[in-house]
């Protein structure tokens, strides 16, 4: 009996071929082989199942873990984007702009002659602001809400100017952050527009502002005179203030629309001849355009973007500028005009470069919010950038004011040759030190261009936010940067928000 050859037969033929041709003896020997390896395949294939569910329950966990994880990015993620695009300064206006319903000329002259409608008077570039908070008659609605100068007042339109709900939004719905300082003034509302008589100028019309939620329509108005300005002002205790000096002591909403209604009332006094023809140009769409009566052409205020830029070298450095003229310790970012035919992009890398010859990575560039600044009609485009590192050793000469030391090639190092060797000194060997310093950038020397910057310099990060905690009194050189009213102070403290989250907050100290 052969029963290997017939096995061997039968597991290259099939049991069941076999074990019809096979004798009872080997035929039951063959049903055992069988069933053996029934059984070990019953085995294998059992284990298969359950290496593949253990399998499908590590890419469950795995996937789960990698849920969480995306989750918690997206979380910081989204607290980045709510800094870095939340309250900035000028940018919660207050008001439904009504942008269809303006055009209607009638619908206009009816609000501006109803008797609730609140009206503030302008003169060019200043506006009329207050510290009264007994002149309730001329804040609030026609219902008599209480002045805007009270921090607790109470409105049931949250969205009025002068008016700031307890939660600290801004009254229209969307929540703002605290703002650094209370608000010390208030712009100066009358109501009913009658009051103001014969003071208008007369090539100015009433510029509609807006609805508030209550439908509550605000104006500005341009006044006549200079004289007629001092009798204003004195009759209702006020005074008159450059919206852009005034703006930081107002409220989020008064200083974003105060800053709207001055930069109107400046193009309405600008446009008034048409530039090709001379013709006198006509005023319309409650005052947010002029049409020249000759050519047809219509004229609306002119925006002029600007780009404004925090631009850094690795995680530890950032690059800020001083002018002359400035307070003295008053670094911040850089910035300037978009030229004809320019992106946003390369214009932030030609200022960059013309103000302190450092060379940005184009493909670094990435927004982060921007800013209206409407004195008289620009817009603040914010940026972060990064500087180049291809470029090092392509500036020669000039210095950085002691913030990090010079190498013998002229680009600066994290540590100059006296601090490597201070570092010995102290019983760190070389080759630590360099492991050390190893993952530190190699910095661009800053050169402060003639007309442009009188100081660039790069600031290490722990400096800069001691620097800022200390304040400008207390810092080393009255050091000190924009107010928090500023997107400059934003690109500034959004970069060490991201770095020190615990330390830094909007309201972080600095100059206006």
């Amino acid at each position: 009996m052969c029963v290997p050859n017939i096995y061997h037969k039968a597991r290259n033929a099939g049991p069941g071929i076999l074990l019809h041709r096979a004798t009872p003896s080997n035929r039951i020997m063959l049903q055992h082989v069988a069933s053996s390896r029934a059984t070990l395949a019953l085995h294998s294939g059992l284990n298969r199942l359950v290496a593949l569910a253990l399998s499908n329950q590590q890419l469950a966990t795995a996937a789960a873990e990698r849920s969480t994880a995306d989750s918690k990015a997206n979380a910081s993620s989204q607290a980045k984007q709510w800094y870095e695009q939340s309250s900035l300064f000028y940018s919660n206006y207050p008001l439904n702009r009504a942008a269809d319903a303006r055009r209607d000329a009638d619908q206009v002259l009816a609000w501006f002659n109803s008797p609730n409608a609140r009206v503030t008077p302008v003169n060019g570039s200043h506006i009329l602001v207050t510290k009264d908070t007994q002149t309730a008659a001329f804040y609030g609605d026609a219902e008599g809400v209480s002045p805007s100068a009270s921090s607790n007042s109470s409105s049931n339109d949250a969205s009025i100017p002068g008016t700031t709900s307890n939660n600290g939004s801004s009254g229209n719905g969307q929540e703002s952050a605290p703002a650094a300082v209370q608000a010390t003034s208030q712009p100066v509302f009358i109501s009913p527009a009658a009051e103001l008589g014969l003071a208008l100028h007369p090539d100015v019309p009433p510029l509609f502002l807006g609805l508030s939620n209550a439908s509550t329509p605000f104006f500005a108005v341009q006044i006549a005179s200079a004289s007629i300005a001092n009798d204003i002002a004195s009759h209702y205790n006020a005074k008159w203030v450059s919206a852009r000096t005034a703006g930081p002591e107002l409220s989020r909403v008064d200083a974003a629309l105060m800053a709207v209604a001055s930069g109107l009332a400046q193009w309405h006094l600008d446009a008034q001849y048409h530039g090709s023809t001379g013709s006198k140009t006509q005023p319309q769409d409650g005052g947010y355009s002029r049409k020249c009566p000759t050519s047809g052409r219509v004229l609306y205020p002119r925006i002029d973007p600007a780009i404004i830029t925090l631009v850094t070298a690795g995680e530890d450095w950032c690059l800020l500028g001083s002018k002359s003229g400035w307070p003295g310790g008053r670094y911040s970012t850089l910035a300037g005009f978009l030229e004809l035919g320019e992106t946003l992009e390369q214009a932030l890398c030609r200022e960059v470069a013309e103000e302190s010859g450092v060379v940005v990575d184009l493909h670094s560039v990435r927004y982060v919010a921007s800013q209206p600044w409407p004195f008289p009609r620009s817009l603040m485009v914010g940026f972060y950038a990064s500087a180049a590192t291809d470029a090092v050793g392509n500036n020669k000469g000039g210095g950085n004011g002691g913030s990090s030391g010079s190498s013998s090639d002229g680009t600066s190092v994290v540590l100059s040759q006296q601090g490597r060797k201070a570092m010995m000194d102290s019983g760190i060997r070389s080759e630590e030190v360099s492991t050390a310093l190893s993952a530190c950038p190699v910095l661009q020397t800053p050169i402060p261009q003639e007309g442009e910057m009188q100081d660039v310099r790069w600031f290490h990060r722990d400096w800069l936010l001691q620097a800022i905690q200390q304040g400008p009194a207390a810092a080393p050189g009255n050091f000190q940067i924009p107010g928090s009213y500023s997107l400059a102070h934003h690109l500034i403290t959004g970069w060490l928000y991201r770095l020190h989250p615990a330390t830094v907050s909007n309201g972080s100290s600095g100059s206006s």
